[in-house]
């Protein structure tokens, strides 16, 4: 009985011992390793990792231009305190647009360097009529945009436009308005546009890449 109960006690006491061990094992080596300074962070990225080669950076191009977009996912070091910002390079040819978009977690900056360029701005909610703020800009021009506010812009120059954008974080996130609404139930879309569902699944089904032309205005000019 006192053989079985010691081979018992040593049994528990090896076990707690492995335990003990894989614990100390993860364990930081200092709890300074769990809040690093942005000093000891920068010194986890090469001098390299602080100049990013644009063009290296393909996009999605098509026949109405493209965007190139840098962030964190790509480039750790814009995650960095005291970075902690993302980027696009965007090209448009004459009449195509960007399509309206929010960025959940970002404001943006825009600086145009070439061309003719309409923006605009969706305000929130509000008693109506829902403002919607629009601006043109000629190379030089800044405009600014408020964090999750529905976006976009369209070239009006014929040689084409191409612009910089400075979004306040390095994961800010983009959401483009018409193929995530399609993306919601049939049901909801349809109910949104007030339109039967079966149309509502053809126009969901012809949507455009992104940038995109302008499309015939039918007649009617807004």
């Amino acid at each position: 009985m006192a053989r079985s109960l010691a081979t018992k006690v040593a049994a528990v006491s090896a076990l707690v011992a492995v335990l003990a061990g894989a614990a100390s094992a993860t364990k930081p080596a200092s709890t300074a390793d769990l809040f690093p300074t942005a000093v000891a962070l920068r010194a986890k990225f090469d001098d390299a990792d602080f100049a990013i080669d644009t063009t290296k950076i393909k996009g999605n191009p098509n026949a109405a231009g493209n965007v190139r977009v840098g962030n964190v996912g790509g480039f750790p070091v814009l995650g960095l305190p005291g970075i902690d910002s993302s980027f696009a390079l965007v090209s448009l040819e004459a009449d195509a647009h960007n399509l309206p978009h929010t960025h959940p977690r970002a404001s943006e900056t825009l600086y145009l360097l070439k061309g003719e360029l309409d923006v605009f701005i969706v305000e929130e909610n509000s008693a109506p009529p829902v403002r919607v703020i629009e601006n043109t800009l000629r190379p030089g021009g800044v405009a600014v945009f408020p964090t999750g506010l529905i976006h976009g812009q369209r070239c009006v120059a014929k040689e084409g436009c191409e612009f910089v954008a400075v979004l306040g974080s390095a994961d800010p996130g983009a959401v483009s308005v018409a193929a995530r609404l399609c993306d919601g139930p049939v049901e909801a879309v349809a109910a949104s546009f007030g339109v039967p569902e079966r149309l509502a699944e053809k126009l969901c089904g012809k949507l455009p890449g992104n940038p995109a032309p302008s499309q015939p205005s039918g007649g009617r000019h807004h």
